[in-house]
């Protein structure tokens, strides 16, 4: 069992340095950790660049601190997107949840939180169950705060639409799994383009209900800053059952949170989460090529690897820092381009 003691970030780049990590920069390296944490920085990301020699634990050859830290800032730049994506993807499902509630049973809370408008499905834990929903619901009327407080003191009523800001994401998905088919089928024909996902509506049903768990789960890994690039999904989704990929790979790791979001008639989630995940994969494969085929085996997508540089109008000259020779607001393109549009490399930065 290993001792857990405390050390200072410099005796910390000491111990790195005896593992056979490169640090180039010990003075930015001490401020990374002192910023981050040895946990949060090192323990938590460098598993991909690690061996066991001798019954110890080194780092393989030409492996490098900004290497880790780079793949720390993927891993921390995607968390955010995920955690704003599934913002978004949470203000749209309710918004369709309460439509819904309230075409079908009023917009009074005693008419569409009544018992019987519901299916009542047998769960493991009471707040799982339809009266444990409900129960959370009416308590949540009693609220000081607004908007609730507002529409209660002001029209006499909260209607579902408001009632439902105020709920958290996971009881609301738990009370669509309480919809009667009727109206779960109105969900998933607001929520999916049939005509492209090609599928039953009992398919459409569990497809929308496993989409909404492995959601919530990679919610909730992004709000306790849990490692998110590499996670597998613990639900057990039935995915695989429905599809299959032209590549003849399965519906996993965080391409799996990609395909599903892609289904959604409503396309902002998905598009801000792969705009991301393009941006940092990208980043970091560019300085770290030797990478690509991990990150796209533990992603479980196909990377290509673009060489990025950074240009300006200022002169035909790329470089690998978008700050070299105080240039400002530098453009983004791939070496390629670059190549193509005439540039030459800077020799201060290359």
């Amino acid at each position: 069992m290993e001792d857990i003691t405390y050390a200072t970030a410099e005796e910390q780049i000491e111990k790195l340095k005896k593992q056979n990590l490169i640090i180039t920069n010990e003075q930015k390296a001490k401020e990374l950790l002192d910023l981050f944490g040895y946990s949060n920085l090192i323990k938590s990301y460098r598993e991909p660049y690690t061996i066991i020699s001798d019954g110890k634990k080194v780092y393989r050859s030409g492996v490098t601190f900004e290497q880790i830290y780079s793949l720390y800032l993927l891993d921390k730049n995607l968390r955010n997107a995920v955690m704003a994506s599934m913002i978004d993807l949470e203000e749209h499902i309710k918004e369709v949840a309460a439509d819904i509630v309230a075409k079908s049973f009023g917009t009074h809370p005693d008419d569409y939180l009544q018992f019987r408008h519901y299916s009542n499905k047998r769960k493991r834990k009471y707040r799982f169950t339809l009266a444990g929903i409900l129960e959370v619901m009416r308590n949540t009327l009693n609220t000081d705060k607004n908007p609730i407080y507002h529409y209660k003191t002001e029209h006499g009523i909260v209607p579902p639409w408001i009632l439902f800001k105020s709920i958290y994401f996971s009881t609301i998905v738990n009370f669509i799994d309480q919809f009667k088919p009727a109206n779960k089928n109105e969900m998933i024909h607001k929520l999916y383009n049939f005509e492209t996902l090609d599928i039953s509506d009992e398919s459409a049903r569990i497809l929308l209900m496993d989409t909404l768990s492995i959601c919530l789960e990679y919610r909730n890994i992004a709000a306790h800053g849990g490692r998110t690039y590499n996670h597998i999904c613990q639900y057990p989704h039935r995915i695989n059952n429905f599809f299959t990929h032209e590549d003849e790979r399965e519906f996993s790791g965080f391409g799996l949170l990609l395909d599903l979001l892609q289904m959604f008639k409503y396309q902002a989630p998905y598009l801000r989460l792969a705009k991301a995940l393009n941006t940092e994969v990208n980043r970091h494969c560019s300085s770290y090529p030797e990478d690509v085929t991990y990150l796209g085996q533990i992603l479980n997508l196909d990377i290509k690897s673009e060489k990025v540089v950074w240009i300006s109008s200022r002169n035909k000259k790329y470089h690998s820092d978008p700050h070299c020779s105080g240039m400002i607001n530098a453009k983004r393109i791939t070496l390629e381009s670059a190549l193509c549009e005439g540039y030459t490399s800077c020799k201060r930065c290359y």
